[in-house]
């Protein structure tokens, strides 16, 4: 904790904040369109019209990162999602939520990749991996606090009251960001779109160069898929077919996450020592394993450690992912490099949602979590084999590098 910068620790906190106001309400987010009039099978077209606009942005907000700075950049997405979050409190019907989804798309696109690349240039030399855990770690107390206050609120005083509440928190958190990014320079000049395409033809370069970065995004393709499948139409089976109230399943959420925010420091700092493609692996194997179980056993002891087990997998998965990519590729391009990873995974998975809600209707509940499992369990193999960095990659490399230069360091 003593080596993380000061700057660091602060972006966290407001990122903390606004997250707050998001774990409040996107758990159950499914329960709410429910509740403005949607069905099964339109939940399932919400979720990938979500998948679709997040593509249409991230890339573009990545690159943006690039050029106009991390922080700037994150404040202008926090006006995004001012705008996001005030769209879904506001909507009479789930079609008109829609218009909260293409602002958060916006947002998200601009503070994600933002985000991750501020954590990687700030991580200390040789301990990338635990940096990732540290941060997450602590940015995981909004997931331990936000999904039962979200639940409690809709079981007690209603979806409205909540939403309104988780409004006023987002927007304290865009106060937060729009100070710390005061001072910083912002200039749309620097804004070309011939320095565009260069990037992209880089980090494309990258993408698909046959080396780490290109396995990284089909393992993770294929892990989402299987997430996106089941996630949608998680809540609606732990509180109809498990017969478990709304705040239950908030505390569930909030389980997952204690129990992750607890272990992402030791695990990242594990994927330091032993490598980033044993943790992932180990951390897969053991997300599929709990997912069988969970619809196996029906002893509501089993849901409590199910969601506990969940959360340990992340810890294994997200810090050692996050540290493997950000040594993958050059320092210059890695708010482009998250935003296009972001965008081909979230194109991998775009039919995920509907296929999910055909599966929960019309073949099993239990269908949806049997497939997920299996997709995460198909991906462990390929981790152990194909995620070898075989050559460290320079602390700085040039974004004017070519593709094809960029690519051989992943070789």
């Amino acid at each position: 904790m003593r080596d993380v910068p000061r700057s660091l620790l602060w972006v966290t906190l407001g990122m903390i904040v606004a997250n707050l106001a998001g774990e409040m309400y996107y758990p159950i987010l499914p329960l709410y369109l429910e509740s403005l009039g949607a069905t099964v099978q339109e939940v399932g077209v919400f979720f990938t019209l979500q998948v679709v606009l997040a593509i249409c942005f991230r890339i573009l907000g990545g690159w943006i990162s690039d050029h106009m700075g991390r922080l700037p950049t994150i404040a202008m997405g926090s006006l995004f999602g001012m705008g996001a979050i005030t769209g879904y409190t506001l909507a009479p019907t789930w079609e008109w939520a829609a218009t909260g989804a293409l602002m958060g798309a916006v947002g998200s696109s601009l503070v994600g990749p933002s985000f991750q690349a501020f954590i990687a240039e700030q991580a200390p030399e040789g301990r990338m991996s635990s940096t990732f855990g540290l941060i997450n770690g602590l940015f995981l107390i909004c997931a331990i606090i936000g999904p039962p206050v979200g639940g409690y609120m809709a079981d007690h005083v209603g979806f409205k009251a909540m939403m309104w509440v988780a409004t006023a928190i987002f927007y304290l958190a865009t106060a937060m960001r729009v100070w710390m990014a005061r001072g910083s320079r912002f200039e749309v000049k620097d804004l070309q779109p011939g320095q565009l395409a260069r990037d992209m033809r880089i980090t494309l370069g990258l993408l698909f160069g046959g080396g780490v970065l290109t396995w990284l995004f089909l393992i993770d393709g294929l892990s989402d898929a299987g997430y996106q499948v089941a996630f949608p139409f998680l809540p609606k089976y732990i509180t109809e077919l498990r017969d478990m109230p709304k705040t239950t399943y908030g505390i569930l959420m909030a389980l997952s996450s204690l129990v992750s925010a607890l272990a992402m420091w030791p695990c990242g700092r594990l994927a330091d020592r032993i490598g980033e493609r044993l943790s992932i692996a180990l951390g897969m194997l053991l997300s599929s394993v709990i997912m069988l179980l969970l619809v196996a056993i029906r002893v509501p002891a089993a849901v409590f450690i199910g969601f506990g087990a969940f959360g340990l997998a992340q810890a294994f998965v997200g810090p050692a992912f996050s540290g493997l990519l950000s040594k993958a590729v050059p320092k210059g391009s890695l708010g482009i490099t998250w935003g296009v990873f972001w965008t081909a995974l979230g194109a991998l998975a775009i039919p995920a949602p509907i296929l999910g809600g055909f599966l929960y209707d019309h073949v099993a509940p239990e269908s949806v979590f049997v497939v997920s499992a299996a997709c995460t369990l198909l991906a462990v193999p390929l981790v152990l084999r194909k995620l070898r960095l075989s050559a460290a990659r320079p602390a700085v490399v040039p974004v004017e590098q070519t593709g094809h230069e960029a690519a051989n360091l992943l070789r």
